[in-house]
């Protein structure tokens, strides 16, 4: 299968670039599209009439279009703007073309669910559109981190592994416990598997796979349409209860030959690191000494000795695509590549993506399309995240007065750690960076075929099946000597993960008038999906070869294996009945069969929606030019995992026959399918000519049948059983705003305003369970977790002591006047917050002068809290700059004993901090911080490089390019202790230890990064 398809990517790889126009053609028109600002306008369309060919402008809005004689009209067409036919005469060679804003979004097509294409007026959800250009000006390793602050209430956060971490993507707040939260990827109407795998669940910690959606060339993005409600995205069935983002990537165009480049080189550097006192030196109680806290006498310091362990990483993005074809055949042919050095030492990602488009029109009614995609990656090196001996954990357990270069020889001549303390736990980071290793390796292979009959002039049918089939080859090593990870000899993990996605499914679209004021569009078929996982590989904790890195040398070898497969079919029918073109009733329904419920493995979920365009319903003001209202409701299902219904053994090792073990999990009975139901109102408004937009939205949705986890008594042979329960409720809004803020000849400004507020309530969980845990590492830091009465990813720690009357309670001095004074931890784990942020905001100017062009994103969260583990740590080490006042004493806390006298018992810092710190289990109250930060996100400034007439480079743009420049605005310490100022939040909060559900806790996680550097555009 896999030489199969290589050959047939090598064919595809042949034939797009031998594919050319085979029409005479008598000259060439060269031209400019503009928007009313005289800015280029990249992606429009410009087709030669009564004829298939045309071809597209570049980024600057440039195009190159040969035609033949006797033809003299062009027309010129982009998304959001008025088409336009242009004459041409028979001595005209070059054209300037201005388009006008389409106001009433009359011809704005967008593509909704399943790819289906329909007018963007007629829709009765909410959608929001990115283009392709938004996510190439200012790249990222992984492009979904670029979709901050673009999208009215999309949250993402990273995983903290550095380049090729996953990344997760929320709209319209979480919604399942111990399922996936993720909305789903589709690329051409076609799902795609985003996996997130073995992201870090507890602070003890972890390393974080990859996710799928990182795979996706941002360069071959047409365009974006986020499906945030389940109106909008209840046809994709079972998967898409999250919302939907909508990819829709380049295609050949007939006529010239046109070609792209995009390159660009930055420079990364951590963006946020903790703050340390650079006054005192290694030692405990004032005394100098070899511990490895930094509570010692004042002495010198070396003030840069983390920040010199990260390195300035240096890395490229280049993209080639180049476009052809004849009125027959199009192709659009790719490649992109990427360097990116991670911040750690020795940590680095690359990948390699091969595209190849052809589309036909074989016939007027016949036509096909036909996409691979190849993409090779290669991680080195992923840092791991968390308490246990991460990287970065050891890189701040170094004492100040610790010269951390004096370390880099990590080992002596008997291949024995040198450290500077004797330690269980930490190790010199020189050693963990050099005698570790994390490496994975990724070829993934995805294809889309379709072909589409038109049977009459108002009815098709469309057949499609797309392959992705991805295979993750891992390796993990640590070398003899490594604390807690390391066998006898040293330990070696070696695994290959396989996964493949199928998609099948057939459509069939009619679109008929019905007299003079009606018209109704439908779209009915049938589908299947069908997913596989499997993971083979072994562990050997411990090497009869130290270091000898195979597993031929295990001492003792454990096999890694698993494997899954599921399968859903389902029908589907949607139907639009409209009246004048200015009110649309909508109604769709769907039913699944899934694998993993229990017979008749069947769901139903319908949908309804309607809008009314007022402005052509009624007589508005004459500064209204369109105005809408809309409303739907809908539901959407979800099924399950895998083999929860019968019962599962594990086969190991040992004995005379190995042994068999009945798995602790009792099989489910009756398991329901977890529905979402949801309503939603919406305005969308222009005004001033569309100087003025607004798109408001309210919504409203409940979660129930939740997949809760009951645990049972040890009688019944089982620890615990999946149960259906539970009811969880988000609301909210959202808004976007577009504003012509300015236009003159030679200047333009552009504001996009986004705002999103959501609500989440847990409404009832189960008699039997009235909270769940969203992760594990119970009572090191916080722990977040779903409670009946409260909300998803509410946050419980331990917390200083209050009596009855609100104040701090503190130890009273033992018969000896000592041990007194120091706070008292709460007996019970109390709510310290929630990790949602409660509102979020992105703020995009857009710029133009002459040549010159540039934008700027501010992009804030607001509300919201994690808890640092990190700074539990330099609290208790005596290493973060707020651990420097009261290192004297006479620090008196305000507090009463437990008997209610007036605390008059005086301590130092070292006594506050290290009881408050706890070393790894810390009380965590101490340590949380407000996650509100407002950043300037991201910056370009350009300016269009010349070209000249008749050059062969048609356009060229130098850009100025950085992400993350600066906090405009961070959050602080939560607790205000008495005597303390308070704290500024130090860390990214962008950032989590993973991209799965268990969130809101930092704790050694990889810094974010700044980026700055330049990006060139070409286009041919």
């Amino acid at each position: 299968m896999k030489r199969g398809l290589q050959y047939l990517l090598l064919t595809l790889l042949v034939a797009a670039f031998f594919v050319s126009p085979s029409y005479a053609q008598n000259r060439q028109i060269t031209g400019k599209v503009s928007d009313e600002n005289g800015a280029g306008l990249p992606g429009a369309n410009v087709l030669i009439k009564g004829t298939t060919r045309g071809t597209t402008s570049d980024a600057d809005g440039g195009f190159s279009i040969g035609v033949s004689a006797g033809e003299s009209t062009l027309i010129i067409s982009s998304v959001g703007y008025m088409p336009k036919e242009v004459s041409i005469t028979p001595t005209m060679t070059t054209l300037q073309i201005s388009l006008e804003p389409d106001v009433k979004n009359l011809g704005e097509v967008v593509v909704t669910a399943l790819g289906i294409e329909r007018s963007a007026k007629s829709l009765t959800y909410a959608t929001q559109q990115i283009s392709g250009k938004q996510l190439t000006d200012v790249r990222d390793a992984n492009f979904v981190n670029t979709l901050s602050g673009k999208v009215a209430g999309i949250v993402v956060t990273q995983g903290s592994s550095g380049p090729g971490s996953a990344t997760r993507v929320v709209l319209r707040g979480n919604r399942s416990i111990s399922g996936n939260n993720n909305a789903l990827f589709v690329v051409d109407g076609v799902p795609i598997d985003n996996t997130v795998q073995g992201q870090v669940g507890n602070d003890f910690g972890g390393t974080n796979g990859s996710d799928g959606a990182s795979n996706i060339n941002p360069d071959d993005i047409e365009s974006m349409n986020v499906l945030k409600g389940a109106a909008a995205s209840a046809l994709y069935g079972s998967r898409a209860a999250n919302g939907v983002v909508m990819i829709t990537t380049k295609k050949g165009k007939a006529g010239a030959v046109t070609a792209n480049i995009n390159s660009g080189v930055v420079v990364e550097n951590p963006f946020l690191l903790p703050e340390f006192q650079n006054t005192y030196g290694q030692g405990a109680g004032g005394a100098t000494s070899t511990a490895y806290g930094s509570w010692g006498p004042a002495t010198t310091t070396f003030p840069e000795n983390v920040k010199n362990f990260f390195r300035t990483g240096v890395s490229t993005n280049n993209s080639f695509g180049i476009s052809a074809g004849t009125d027959k055949v199009q192709t659009y042919t790719s490649y992109a590549y990427n360097a990116v050095q991670g911040i750690i030492p020795n940590n680095s990602l690359q990948r390699h993506t091969f595209n190849v488009r052809i589309g036909t029109q074989l016939t007027k009614r016949f036509s096909t399309d036909a996409k691979i995609t190849y993409v090779n990656q290669d991680i080195k090196n992923k840092p791991k995240s968390g308490e246990e001996s991460g990287l970065v954990m050891n890189v701040y357990k170094v004492p100040r007065s610790v010269d951390l270069d004096t370390y880099k020889t990590y080992e002596n001549e008997a291949g024995e750690p040198v450290y500077w303390t004797s330690s269980s736990i930490y190790m010199n980071p020189y050693w963990t960076m050099n005698k570790t290793s994390d490496d994975e390796k990724r070829n993934r292979i995805t294809a889309l075929g379709s072909a589409k009959y038109n049977l009459t002039d108002w009815l098709n049918v469309q057949g499609r099946i797309s392959y992705d089939r991805y295979d993750d080859r891992v390796n993990r090593s640590w070398a003899n000597r490594t604390l807690l990870f390391a066998g006898p000899g040293g330990s070696y993990q070696d695994f290959s993960v396989a996964i493949l996605e199928k998609n099948l499914d057939v459509i069939v679209s009619g679109n008929n008038k019905i007299g003079e004021n009606f018209a109704l569009t439908y779209n009915f078929g049938a589908g299947q999906t069908y997913k596989r996982y499997s993971q083979v590989g072994a562990n050997a904790n411990g090497l009869l070869v130290p270091n000898k890195f195979d597993l031929s040398f295990a001492a003792s070898l454990s096999q890694i294996a698993n494997f899954n497969e599921k399968e859903l079919h389902y029908v589907f029918g949607t139907a639009s009945f409209s009246y004048k073109d200015f009110f649309t009733v909508d109604a769709a329904a769907r039913n699944d069969w899934s694998s993993t419920l229990p017979k008749p493995y069947s769901f139903f979920y319908p949908s309804f929606g309607a809008n009314l365009i007022l402005t052509e319903a009624f007589q508005l003001p004459n500064f209204i030019s369109f105005a809408k209202i809309r409303g739907s409701w809908a539901q959407v299902g979800n099924d399950t995992d895998p083999y929860l219904l019968s019962q599962t053994y594990t086969f190991t090792q040992g004995g005379t026959g190995g042994y068999v073990y009945r798995d602790p999990t009792q099989p489910a009975t009756n398991l329901k399918p977890e529905i979402s139901s949801s309503t939603e109102f919406g305005l969308d408004l222009r005004m001033f000519g569309g100087k003025l937009g607004l798109d408001l939205t309210y919504y409203n949705s409940n979660t129930v049948n939740q997949l809760l986890s009951l645990s049972l008594a040890p009688a019944s042979g089982f620890s615990q059983q999946f149960i259906n329960a539970g009811k969880i409720n988000n609301k909210g809004f959202e808004l976007s705003v577009t504003a012509k803020a300015a236009k003159t000849d030679n200047f333009s400004w552009d504001v996009t305003l986004n705002l999103a507020r959501n609500k989440n309530t847990i409404v009832r969980l189960d008699p039997n369970v009235k909270r769940a845990f969203l992760g594990g590492g119970f009572g090191r830091t916080a722990t977040p977790i779903v409670e009946e009465g409260g909300s998803y990813g509410d946050m419980i720690a331990q917390r200083w002591m209050r009596d009855d009357q609100g104040r701090f309670v503190v130890t009273t001095p033992d018969s000896a006047g000592n041990n007194g004074g120091k706070p008292v931890v709460s007996k019970e784990f109390e709510h310290i917050g929630n990790f949602n942020p409660k509102f979020t905001a992105g703020l995009n100017n857009s710029f133009s002068y002459k040549r010159f062009t540039a934008s700027f994103l501010i992009d804030g969260r607001f509300g919201g809290v994690m808890t640092s583990g990190t700074a539990a740590n330099l609290a208790f080490d005596g290493t973060g700059d707020f651990t420097t006042d009261h290192r004297e004493g006479g620090w008196v806390l305000p507090g009463v004993t437990s008997t209610g006298e007036a605390n008059t018992t005086p301590i130092n810092a070292e006594t506050f901090w290290t009881t408050v710190s706890g070393g790894r289990y810390s009380w965590g109250e101490f340590f949380t911080y407000s996650a509100t930060n407002v950043r300037l996100r991201e910056l370009s400034v350009g300016y269009d490089i010349p070209t000249g007439q008749g050059f062969f480079i048609k356009s060229a743009r130098l850009s100025f390019i950085a992400r993350n420049l600066f906090f405009i605005y961070r959050g602080s310490s939560t607790l205000d202790i008495p005597g303390e100022k308070k704290r500024k939040l130090p860390f990214d909060p962008d950032v989590n230890l993973g991209a799965g559900n268990f969130q809101g806790i930092e704790y050694g996680n990889l810094p974010s990064t700044r980026t700055v550097g330049l990006n060139l555009k070409l286009g041919f």
